[in-house]
């Protein structure tokens, strides 16, 4: 306990006083005339013992009134850390952190959350006093800091900053506020360190899976101050994700689209409308109904009309937040798909033919590009879309990283095996390298022709995407099926093989009746690998020469050309990564959705343009002088649209994580309760009130006590006489 008039604590030699009189009284006699000894007898010794009683009562409750009140005006408080001069007098480190989400657009009946959030900044810089030091920071700004905001003396600066600033489309959690608080005040060596967290707090701050809490901390004269904005339950649905299921992307070709929907209200939305648009034009509508707290997915077909990068959007009808009614997404329809063919002429001979035979119904053409092993360079494979490899062997370790990380950087690759492929050399360069199947060790077996032994298909998953319209040609009359019926494949007689082990990434598109995979689709970073258990040579089976041929090896250069679209969107105020390879360039110009412009260079032996104006969401243009080199999108993070109040267990257990105290965290309800709760935590809560109230109950106790005394002498002497 301290006490802020000090000086007023000399009064309590007051309290002496009421002990002193009675003392007096004590040795002040009083004769009393009677006229026999017959009353003395009369007295009852229970009636004279109450009234000593009630006199020491009395000299109590005076006492103790005298006490209360000199120390209602010494003004105790509790939780003090110093006497009230000096605390009132210590200098301050603040930290205040400002929730610019794009959920702080939302208002009640107070205005808007993001204006009520610095209106009460201005009234936290108000309590500072010459000395103090404030850092002003925003929530978007807390993740990549190179370094701490330095603190500001100057308020009216700080008063100035807040009234200019203005809500933006990141997305951050609590932990990222408290790890750039810990940053700033880690410096600070004044006596009082708050931390102020203004914001809506909601859930979405409280990602599911935290990460771990960094080396920072805090010091324990920290104090926290959380002061939640917005009282009114928001309407809102919201667009989460955009995908595109996996697909190859052709000029009048449709694929799909799906876009998950949340409905975070509290009430069922009833056709409310949603609708996808392709380059600007409106190209489908839907209707849905969905409960409260539900989520759907919502599936469209659009046809691309054009080659190039395609932009896209889906779009809700507003509702009281419009930053989650739209989402971005861009794919890439290729007019010509570039193809490097490694191996002898004698390996290659039909694969060449195949991709120089055109497909009447395929508005991609192939460019075969000449390419050598021995002499694989960057920039060639800057400018190759997807390499095919027949009977690889004797690679060596240059060549195998620069293949891997063409594939991890979205490169396409198909492997043929060969005589010369041993299972040896093929684990220990491509398995290894690229994390993809192994061959068993057994070497291939190869079976007579005369026999008439041989395997064939086993199973198919029709359902991957190099089937896609691959069927459409197929004749239900000549093949004897109705329409309806799912189109068989004509399987190969297949003589010799390898046997595929297959990865945890890979997946057997076709196997065999051996139970190995005949063609596997291997995941590697941002590409992908096809593996083909035969060689495509008349030796090995008669595939080459089956119809099949020659559509499945066009499905799969086209589907290893088109990157998946996920690997194109990021979140607003994300670093954007964009391989050196990919362009070919060392500069490039990237077109933001506002049209404005920036230049990024690739410095030194940078492998990737690094972009982290990412601000606004849209979609993203990169230009090669002239030409248009890529696209990427950018939208808000899904967790933003999750307005619901996070609740105390979740906001205290993540202060928990970071070893705060409970009894550090201070919640205002109220904005105008800020100076008071400001004051107590810094001097302790005042007494003053209560200590007065209880000496007023003294006060009246003393009077009844007084007044019953009075009556007992009274009626004790009246009888007397």
């Amino acid at each position: 306990m301290t006490f802020l008039n000090p000086a007023v604590l000399f009064g309590l030699i007051s309290a002496a006083i009421p002990i002193l009189l009675h003392l007096f009284n004590l040795r002040k006699l009083k004769t009393i005339e009677f006229s026999t000894l017959s009353f003395l007898k009369e007295l009852q010794k229970t009636k004279i013992r109450r009234i000593k009683v009630r006199q020491w009562l009395l000299l109590l409750l005076r006492t103790l009134l005298i006490l209360l009140i000199v120390l209602a005006f010494s003004r105790p408080t509790l939780k003090g850390s110093l006497p009230g001069s000096m605390a009132d007098r210590a200098k301050t480190t603040a930290v205040l952190v400002i929730d610019d989400s794009p959920s702080m657009i939302a208002s009640d009946e107070h205005g808007e959350f993001f204006k009520q959030a610095t209106d009460a900044g201005v009234g936290i810089t108000n309590l500072l006093r010459d000395g103090d030091e404030l850092v002003l920071t925003k929530l978007s700004e807390t993740r990549f800091a190179a370094a701490p905001t330095s603190a500001q003396k100057n308020f009216s600066v700080v008063r100035s900053t807040l009234h200019e600033l203005k809500p933006s489309f990141i997305h951050r959690s609590l932990d990222d506020a408290l790890r750039s608080a810990a940053t700033s005040m880690a410096s600070s060596k004044n006596f009082n360190q708050e931390v102020y967290i203004l914001s809506d707090f909601k859930a979405g701050m409280i990602p599911p899976s935290p990460a771990l809490v960094s080396d920072l901390t805090f010091s324990p004269a920290v104090q926290f101050f959380l002061l939640p904005i917005g009282e009114r339950e928001l309407q809102n649905i919201s667009i989460d994700t955009v995908e595109i299921p996996n697909a190859i992307f052709e000029m009048n070709k449709p694929f799909a689209v799906d876009a998950r929907i949340t409905n975070h209200s509290s009430v069922a939305a009833h056709n409310h409308l949603i609708s996808i648009i392709q380059d600007g034009a409106r190209v489908a509508q839907k209707g849905f109904d969905l409960s409260a707290g539900q989520s759907t997915t919502i599936e469209f077909s659009i046809t691309p009309k054009r080659t190039g990068f395609v932009n896209g959007m889906v779009e809700l009808e507003d509702d009281d937040l419009e930053f989650d009614n739209r989402r971005y997404f861009t794919v890439d329809v290729p007019a010509e798909i570039r193809v490097a063919v490694l191996g002898s002429l004698a390996d290659a001979h039909y694969i060449q033919l195949a991709l120089q035979t055109k497909l009447t119904d395929s508005t991609t053409s192939l460019r075969l590009n000449e390419l050598s092993l021995d002499r694989l360079t960057t920039a060639q494979l800057s400018n190759t879309d997807v390499i095919i490899l027949s009977n690889p062997h004797n690679l060596d370790a240059e060549s195998i990283e620069k293949l891997r990380t063409f594939v991890t950087n979205g490169g396409g690759m198909i492997i043929f095996p060969g005589t010369q492929t041993a299972a040896r050399d093929f684990n220990a360069s491509f398995a290894s390298a690229f994390g993809i199947s192994k061959m068993l060790p057994a070497e291939p077996q190869q079976t007579e022709a005369s026999t008439k032994s041989f395997i064939e298909f086993s199973k198919t998953d029709l359902r991957h995407p190099v089937f896609q319209g691959m069927f459409e040609a197929y004749d239900a009359a000549v093949h004897g099926r109705s329409p309806s019926q799912q189109p068989l494949l004509e399987s190969p007689r297949i003589l010799q093989s390898i046997n595929l082990q297959p990865a945890s990434n890979a997946h057997a598109i076709i196997s065999l009746s051996n139970g190995f995979p005949f063609l596997t689709d291997e995941h590697v970073g941002a590409g992908h690998i096809f593996i083909f258990s035969v060689a495509a040579v008349p030796q090995w089976s008669d595939f080459p020469f089956k119809g099949l041929f020659v559509p499945l090896l066009h499905r799969s250069v086209a589907y290893l050309a088109s990157p998946q679209t996920s690997d194109r969107s990021i979140f607003a105020g994300d670093e954007y990564k964009i391989p050196v390879e990919h362009i070919s360039a060392q500069r490039i110009r990237i077109i933001q959705p506002n049209n404005e412009s920036n230049l990024l260079n690739a410095a030194g032996n940078d492998r990737f343009f690094q972009f982290t104006q990412t601000d606004l969401p849209g979609n993203y243009t990169l230009k090669n002088g002239t030409n248009i080199a890529g696209m990427f999108s950018v939208n808000v993070d899904p967790a933003e649209s999750n307005t619901v109040r996070a609740t105390d267990f979740q906001i205290n257990n993540t202060f928990q994580r970071w070893k705060i105290p409970q009894n550090h965290i201070h919640r205002i309800s109220d904005v105008g309760a800020i100076e008071k709760t400001i004051m107590q935590v810094r001097l302790g809560t005042e007494w003053w009130k209560h200590l007065l109230a209880l000496a007023l109950l003294v006060a009246i106790a003393e009077l009844l006590v007084a007044r019953e005394t009075k009556k007992e002498l009274v009626s004790l002497y009246a009888g007397h006489e």
